[in-house]
């Protein structure tokens, strides 16, 4: 019999704050006493009390059936690294909130999964303190402290300012510090190139081609790695796979300095791994997320670019290749119609309506690729959710489409294929690169006068 515990139920097994043995004051605070004099006391306090904070992310009413010292146990159990990872918990979890009814506990009761929640947050805790080489700084005791602190909504010892201030002048420090470590290893490694301005390059694979240009766009593989040798961002989606299909084109202007300095020892199918101190990465403000939630990369991290370039040309020549090599095929393809001003039309299923008028609103489905093949959008997915096909002025679309479509029918289903300049041309828009030529497959479902259905769809402006 499935059991779920509901948030009316929660003042039936609602514990107070210190379902373990611990000493309170007259307020209910556990840990009465503590006392922070040292800055390593007051990081190991204030990293507990910021991992437990994490508890005022979740509704009151959903927190209130938790029992806090079984997580305040797991946390501890992680913070201290006993019992592995527990892959168990990550079951225990999905399987207790499974349920949009409240918290299923037929598997596992309240303490388990209490105990399991407290757990996952202590070992996030203890492996990023690993990555930083910073775990025997902290007292653990005292970060239990803190995190009890927190998941009672008392956390006053270190006010939330000051205590985000330090965890992060102390994150930046360990940043420095493993950096720094990095280059001192670089530095030593055989064959190992320094650079005036501090880079440390490695040649693996000697370069048979010409010099790199470090304004020049490259078909290149491209690894970014931290200080700990994580993975930041990677061309290489099959290790098993050739190197062409591992490669991406990416602009010179578009890499960190660092690399840029470093050009200057690379050649042509020279595989090279340049280490870069966070002055030549990106610096002391690091690569911020565009939603202004973290860091893709964090503040003063050291930076290792393994790169091979296979081709060198002018920048935004491959993508004019690659968008002609598509306008080419598509012209010998049967049914096509080529306009005057370079588009390709293809007939998949000739229409039985009349033909769109030039300026109508249109209502139709539509699937965007890009030069290379890849679905940039795809309207048929709104769809499969209940949303109704997306209705366009042509009026305020790209010329490809105020050229092409009025060449279709009503019931018609057809590839457009669009050349960059009639497209979004040398500057790009939003999610599409400078160059790009594109392939609308469209079905026309309706169409009518100017303005008689809606305006376009914002993210299918003109240019």
């Amino acid at each position: 019999m499935k059991k779920t515990i509901t948030l009316l139920a929660a003042g039936l097994i609602l514990l107070a704050c210190g379902e373990k043995e611990r000493d309170f004051d007259e307020n209910g605070m556990p840990y009465p006493d503590v006392v922070l004099t040292t800055f390593e006391e007051r990081l190991s306090y204030g990293l507990g009390a910021d991992m437990g904070s994490n508890s005022q992310n979740m509704p009151e009413e959903m927190f209130m059936l938790f029992d806090k010292g079984e997580i305040e146990a797991g946390f501890v159990s992680g913070m201290k690294g006993e019992d592995g990872d527990r892959p168990e918990c990550d079951d225990i979890l999905q399987s207790a909130f499974s349920s949009p009814e409240g918290i299923d506990t037929t598997a596992n009761d309240m303490m388990a999964v209490s105990n399991c929640y407290g757990f996952i947050l202590g070992n996030m805790t203890r492996k990023s303190l690993e990555s930083k080489d910073a775990l025997e700084m902290v007292d653990i005791e005292l970060a239990k402290k803190g995190f009890a602190h927190a998941l009672c909504a008392i956390d006053t010892l270190i006010a939330f300012d000051e205590r985000a201030q330090m965890i992060a002048d102390f994150n930046n420090d360990m940043n420095k510090k493993k950096g720094e470590k990095m280059m001192e290893n670089a530095r030593s490694l055989p064959n190992a190139v320094i650079g005036n301005s501090g880079y440390v390059l490695i040649e693996e694979i000697p370069g048979t081609g010409a010099a790199i240009d470090p304004t020049m766009e490259y078909k290149m593989i491209y690894t970014m790695m931290n200080a700990n040798g994580d993975t930041l961002m990677s061309t290489v989606s099959d290790p098993m796979a050739d190197a062409e299909s591992n490669s991406l084109e990416i602009a010179g202007a578009d890499i960190v300095e660092g690399w840029k300095l470093a050009t200057e020892h690379m050649k042509v199918g020279g595989k090279y791994s340049v280490y870069l101190p966070y002055e030549l990465a990106y610096g002391e403000k690091g690569l911020p997320s565009p939603r202004g939630d973290g860091y893709y990369i964090n503040p003063y991290t050291g930076l290792i670019i393994s790169s091979q370039i296979l081709a060198q040309q002018e920048r935004n020549s491959f993508a004019i290749e690659r968008g002609e090599k598509v306008i080419e095929i598509a012209k010998q393809k049967p049914n096509t119609k080529v306009g005057a001003s370079g588009y390709v039309l293809e007939t998949l299923e000739e229409g039985t309506g009349p033909k769109v008028k030039p300026g109508s609103d249109v209502q139709a489905h539509y699937i965007l690729m890009d030069s290379r093949g890849e679905v940039i959008e795809n309207s048929y997915m709104g769809a499969m959710q209940g949303r109704p096909a997306p209705i366009f002025s042509l009026n305020g679309m790209i010329k490809g489409w105020q050229e092409g479509v009025p060449e279709m029918k009503k019931g018609g289903r057809y590839r457009l294929y669009v050349p960059y300049n009639l497209a979004y041309g040398e500057t790009g828009n939003q999610g599409i690169p400078p160059y790009e030529t594109l392939t609308f497959e469209m079905e026309i479902l309706n169409f009518g006068e100017a303005g008689s259905l809606q305006q376009a769809n914002p993210m299918m402006g003109g240019m």
